[in-house]
């Protein structure tokens, strides 16, 4: 039996292990199943980015309408759903014949697990259940996405050692099917639901009324200034974040550095994500959320000035190490950020309607660096006008209103039944 005051640390454990689920199988387990692929098929390395590409319009489409849902119906059933497709998924890659459905796959039926084991899910679980420590449980459950990293791309390279890549993604389908349904059968969408009510420090009551019943719609949240500064913002961020990833070991080759090198920036990166979801988790409960996303952002713009020119290995070390600090929290602080503006009852509709705006600066920037890299002969360029949307979006931060306790609602601020 599961005493009450256990039950927002399952839900904890439920949001890290989905996310581990979401992005372990899907984003970081990408490039070791593209390899068989481009051997079966022949492809071309564009061709082979035509998967993620189909994957991230997929989830354009579909978050809206996810967020929507999920404020609308069993979150448990939701995530069910979600990781059902996912394991449908790859039974159908493994039965493919041509390069053409690997893409159709990955946005049609993967574009589903891509949003739905991902922080719209996770951070909506951990929004309902969680006030005076959200910050800290998002970046708790943030560092899922590592672990995931870490954990699924060894699995599915070893079954395809041993079994071939179609019986591997197979068994791999089985494997998730089974470990993370029963995970997922273990969320509470809601609180009262377990006869719990989050503790909410003095003042947030009113906030949370106040706000549930602002933005208790569509039109009003995308008429809402700071939903659109946050989005612009927010984008940049993520799209310097994702860019420079994506290149990294093409750059690190160019600076000199052999593979192997760069395979281990890229594990710095991410092992420093770890605790930056957790630190930045910890300031979003303690200070202005909005402080937090200038520091994250101000993180970044330090590690990619050290990759300018031709670094040595000391400076690429230290880059990447301060890239993956401020990109860890990137996620705990956005999700506490919109928790706090928009609250818990609105949290999924929000974020569901944010993510198509965020669509175009994660599908454009990756090719971009790559171009100028192509005309330029180097990534200085790529690495100088991140640092300048960054600075950009810095900027930008103080127009968004101050939220959440001890903050008062705009003067005048209609109120929508």
């Amino acid at each position: 039996m599961i005493r009450t005051q256990h039950w927002p640390w399952l839900q904890l454990v439920v949001a890290f292990l989905i996310q581990a689920t979401g992005a372990g199988a899907l984003s970081y387990s990408y490039s070791v199943i593209a390899v068989p692929l481009a051997e079966t098929f022949d492809a071309s390395r564009m061709a082979l980015m035509l998967g993620l590409t189909c994957m991230t319009l997929g989830a354009g489409v579909v978050s809206p309408m996810a967020g929507i849902a999920i404020d609308r119906l069993s979150l448990r059933l939701i995530m069910i759903f979600a990781i059902l497709m996912t394991a449908l998924g790859f039974v159908l890659l493994s039965m493919t014949t041509a390069m053409w459905q690997v893409p159709a796959v990955y946005g049609l039926i993967f574009c589903f697990g891509y949003v739905l084991l991902g922080p719209l899910s996770a951070s909506t679980l951990l929004a309902r259940w969680f006030t005076r420590k959200r910050g800290l449980a998002l970046g708790i459950a943030g560092a899922g996405t590592s672990f995931g990293g870490f954990l699924f791309p060894p699995l599915i390279s070893w079954l395809t050692d041993l079994l071939g890549w179609r019986v591997a993604l197979q068994v791999f389908a089985a494997v998730i099917a089974l470990i993370a349904v029963p995970v997922a059968l273990m969320a509470a969408d809601r609180p009262a639901v377990k006869g719990y009510t989050p503790p909410l420090p003095e003042g947030d009551a009113d906030h949370e009324a106040h706000t549930g019943a602002r933005f208790n719609s569509t039109d009003t949240i995308i008429r809402h200034r700071a939903f659109w500064v946050i989005a612009v913002s927010v984008g940049f961020m993520f799209a310097a974040f994702t860019a420079t990833v994506g290149s990294l070991t093409p750059f690190v080759l160019d600076t000199g550095a052999t593979r192997e090198q760069g395979a281990m920036l890229i594990a710095n990166l991410a092992l420093a994500a770890v605790p930056g979801t957790l630190l930045f988790g910890w300031c979003a409960d303690r200070f202005d959320v909005r402080l937090a996303l200038a520091a994250i952002m101000l993180l970044m713009m330090l590690g990619l000035a050290l990759f300018w020119g031709t670094p040595d290995m000391p400076r690429l070390l230290a880059g990447s190490l301060i890239l993956g600090l401020g990109g860890g929290g990137m996620l705990p602080v956005w999700s506490s950020l919109l928790a706090q503006i928009y609250g818990v009852l609105n949290y999924g509709r929000v974020m569901g309607l944010m993510s198509p705006v965020l669509l175009p600066f994660n599908l454009l920037t990756p090719p971009l660096a790559g171009w100028i890299r192509d005309v330029t002969g180097s990534y200085d360029m790529a690495f100088m006008a991140f640092v300048l949307l960054l600075l950009l979006a810095v900027v930008m931060i103080p127009l968004i209103e101050r939220s959440g306790p001890g903050s008062r609602p705009a003067e005048g601020a209609a109120v929508k039944g």
